[in-house]
């Protein structure tokens, strides 16, 4: 077909270098300089929002310390626990979107009322406003940025999907290894405001080159296609359902460490510098779990089948998921948690903090890993990933 008898929209998609997603559902390029931009620009995404995120924990022992001295440890925590439900919870708004007009609008959006929240942070000197800049309107500029980018990269790699997304994800690592040595030395060298301040600032360095970097492969589909009839489908497909029920059980208690872990060490005799850094190592074994988790996860399997969850660990054949990689971290992850109340001093903290960081790193890679794995469409790969996380938000 020339250029000139194609349709407006068949000739949008030659114009933004798209496929046609009729005839590209199975020609995911497993590499080449575009995909490995959206690679980049997602590891770039995940170091300055989830790389942040995970950093809460010297938020809150900072408040509890000078900001907001006297106000509860649980009270305070509610800053954290609004991020994590409104990035969840974005899912089922951001999602869809994605679907339907692509990453650019999300991405640029995004950026802007996440650079705010800080910035509205660093002026902040009540509770309440800090519930509004770093609760609220961080919770919705991460989920603005969260979704395009996870959803982008199932669109452009299928059989190193694994890895594509434990190098993406990994970025939240070595940005939860940084912000906390940052955040810590400059509270006490230039104070909180400015400290706030130079992170909002390298938060727009770095999350303004991804917004050009990660664009969908797949042209857009129509509004139309994303109704409450093609949701109530998804959920029809028995492996989506038991996923979905699998994260929710999962993210539970999952990021309860990334709270408390610091309180956690100064209630045991930790010093305030020591304890901070628990953090650090904490990301550190997600960094290494992150990326080790997707390489074995393209190899060995993302997830299993419900006979796996439900009945035995029986090995099946190489090409249905031979050895599940999500059961073995979400296993021993929960395994390494319980066993903190056991644990009281320094360095059976610090050990478990690697531990803990290893086994549940490759949870947040994964889980959309195994979305992509069983969605035969990619066009609902944003919906089927934002239900999940919504539903998960209730956790």
């Amino acid at each position: 077909m020339s250029v000139s008898s194609q349709s407006p929209s068949e000739a949008a998609i030659v114009e933004k270098g798209m496929e046609d997603p009729s005839t590209a559902q199975t020609k995911a390029p497993d590499g080449g300089l575009q995909a490995w931009l959206v690679v980049l620009g997602g590891f770039l995404t995940y170091f300055a929002t989830f790389g942040l995120l995970n950093s809460f924990g010297i938020f809150q022992v900072y408040y509890q310390e000078s900001i907001l001295r006297g106000t509860s440890a649980s009270t305070i925590s509610w800053m954290g626990s609004i991020q994590l439900f409104l990035l969840f919870i974005g899912g089922i708004i951001v999602g869809p979107i994605f679907d339907s007009h692509g990453s650019r609008s999300l991405l640029i959006l995004g950026t802007l009322i996440y650079v705010l929240s800080i910035m509205f942070t660093s002026l902040s000197s009540e509770l309440y406003q800090f519930i509004l800049a770093q609760g609220f309107m961080f919770g919705v500029g991460d989920a603005m940025l969260f979704y395009p980018t996870i959803s982008a990269i199932s669109h452009w790699f299928d059989h190193r999907r694994g890895l594509a997304l434990g190098i993406v994800v990994a970025g939240s690592s070595i940005g939860g290894i940084c912000w906390p040595f940052m955040l810590q030395r400059l509270f006490d060298q230039i104070g909180f405001a400015w400290t706030t301040r130079i992170a909002g600032f390298m938060c727009l360095a770095l999350l303004a080159p991804s917004c050009f970097f990660i664009k969908p492969r797949l042209a857009p589909c129509k509004s139309a296609d994303v109704t409450i009839g093609a949701i109530k489908k998804t959920f029809s497909d028995r492996s989506y359902a038991l996923l979905t029920a699998s994260m929710f059980f999962i993210f539970w208690g999952m990021f309860l460490p990334f709270y408390y872990l610091p309180s956690y060490g100064l209630a045991h005799g930790m010093s305030l510098y020591m304890a901070d850094n628990l953090l650090a190592v904490l990301n550190a074994g997600s960094f290494v779990g992150r990326i080790v988790s997707g390489v074995l996860a393209d190899k060995l399997g993302r997830y299993a089948s419900p006979q796996f969850v439900l009945i035995t660990c029986k090995l099946k054949a190489a090409d249905d998921c031979s050895f599940n990689i999500t059961f073995i971290c979400a296993l021993c992850a929960g395994i390494i948690l319980m066993c903190l109340h056991a644990i009281k001093t320094a360095t059976g903290i610090i050990v478990f903090s690697a531990l803990y960081g290893l086994f549940s790193g490759g949870l947040i890679s994964l889980q959309s890993a195994c979305v992509a794995q069983i969605t035969s469409d990619l066009n609902m790969i944003g919906v089927k990933i934002g239900l999940l996380m919504a539903i998960c938000s209730f956790g």
